[in-house]
């Protein structure tokens, strides 16, 4: 009697056989998802981090009431001669949020002669921090500094020109609303001699906080 192999057969027990490993994997897989679903879980967060930046800003009031960014000279002295001296004050005022070191420096010095000049012209800054409603005007009416020239005592060719050269007329600031008011002193030197005879200086004075 003659057997016959069903082929058939033997491919299906191969391919249990062969499923087998994979179907164990899947019920693995599915018993260890079911079993992380079903554990307690907590979870905190720290919501809506923020940084914010503060100001600084400076502005003055040119001798007078009104303050700006950018004022008119205080100074247009004239017909001067040798021991001549005057005095003006100016208010300062920081508007900013941050601290920071207030100091005082000059422009470029222009006019006809004016390198001669300025090196005869004295000049004597002092200063002094006020209350943010103080304003001292042009006649220093109010001021109440010394008059020695605390910030800087020199000529104005000597002056600095740059910030990091003004590091000694530096005035600290707190931040927020403060004013500092400046008497600002000259001399035209007693040794000023006929050599500055119808010369002239010109310089911007500026102030700058960092």
């Amino acid at each position: 009697m003659a057997y016959v192999i069903d082929t058939s057969d033997r491919r299906r027990r191969r391919a249990l056989r062969a499923a087998a490993p994979l179907a164990a994997l899947l019920v693995a897989a599915l018993l260890v998802w079911q079993g992380s679903n079903a554990a307690f879980s907590a979870i905190t967060d720290n919501t809506a981090n923020a940084w914010t930046t503060g100001s600084l800003t400076l502005t003055n009031n040119g001798g007078g009431t009104t303050y700006a960014a950018s004022t008119t000279g205080i100074f247009a002295e004239t017909n001067l001669k040798p021991g001549d001296t005057g005095a003006k004050c100016i208010t300062v005022h920081s508007g900013g949020t941050l601290p920071g070191s207030l100091r005082m420096y000059r422009g470029a010095v222009t006019g006809t002669n004016s390198a001669a000049l300025a090196a005869v012209l004295d000049v004597r800054v002092d200063a002094v921090v006020v209350s943010a409603a103080t304003n001292v005007q042009a006649n220093c009416t109010g001021y109440t500094g010394g008059t020695s020239g605390a910030v800087y005592n020199g000529t104005m060719n000597g002056m600095s020109t740059t910030y990091a050269g003004a590091a000694g007329t530096s005035v600290a600031l707190t931040g927020g609303a403060e004013r500092v008011v400046y008497r600002i002193g000259w001399t035209v030197n007693s040794s000023a001699g006929n050599s500055v005879q119808s010369s002239s200086a010109q310089a911007d004075l500026v102030w700058e906080v960092n």
